[in-house]
């Protein structure tokens, strides 16, 4: 399955790189890191992207730099807060502020810091299993973290990752888990073409569109309780 998996990714990244080119530098690289860890920024930057797009969450957490001091603040706003942070247009809002919150706190819980240094210096398999076990995160954000700044073998995927390889015949149905996704992917493709696939299939969600069960749900959010689930966590998503 995997080769056959492998090849059809191969046959539509080359396709998609074809018609738009060479994808840029992932715009979360040149954030400013100043005194915050950026291990940590890439968390929360994926945890804004899940779902979302890059101009939303680049919107996002301009929202959160330009009204904080920084991630430690961010992590003790409540969520409330955090929701009004984020912009209006932004999918799953609420959920995305309650899912914040959680997560920061289960890493300072953790880490006694807003900082996921020690994680970022573990062996990869390590770091990847302290990330999908994080309160919070969904399971995108956990494997972008792992890509994007530990240079680790993995493939993100949400709906929207999901709708692209549905739209272009890869996988038979766009509503598989997350995390099952994800698994697929990562024996299909190999850790050197990671980068390059994922972020040609986050090009392509553009042209494909936003599923329509990642749209904005009106309404409060809810504070959640805060604490490690991992058995929990990996059956979200």
């Amino acid at each position: 399955m995997s080769t056959t998996l492998g090849d059809s990714i191969a046959s539509v990244v080359d396709t998609i790189q074809t018609r738009h080119g060479v994808p840029a530098e992932d715009p979360s690289l040149s954030i400013p890191h100043h005194n915050d860890d950026p291990t940590a920024i890439q968390l929360v930057y994926s945890m804004l992207l899940w779902e979302a797009s890059h101009e939303l969450a680049g919107r996002a957490f301009a929202a959160i730099r330009d009204g904080l001091t920084g991630l430690n603040e961010l992590r003790v706003c409540d969520v409330e807060e955090i929701f009004a942070l984020l912009p209006r247009e932004i999918p799953r809002r609420e959920e995305r502020a309650a899912r914040l919150f959680t997560a920061l706190n289960a890493v300072f819980a953790d880490q006694h810091a807003l900082s996921l240094r020690s994680v970022a210096a573990m062996p990869k398999r390590e770091a990847r299993q302290y990330l999908d076990g994080l309160a919070g995160v969904p399971p995108f954000a956990a494997a972008r973290v792992v890509l994007v700044s530990m240079g680790g073998h993995a493939m993100p995927a949400d709906d929207r990752i999901a709708a692209v390889l549905a739209h272009h015949g890869v996988i038979d149905d766009a509503k598989i888990p997350h995390g099952e996704l994800i698994a697929q992917l990562e024996r299909a493709v190999r850790a050197a073409d990671a980068a390059r696939v994922y972020a040609l299939l986050e090009l392509e969600t553009l042209n494909v569109g936003m599923p329509k069960r990642t749209r904005t749900k009106s309404g409060s959010p809810r504070k959640p309780s805060v604490k490690r689930d991992a058995s929990k966590k990996k059956a979200e998503s």
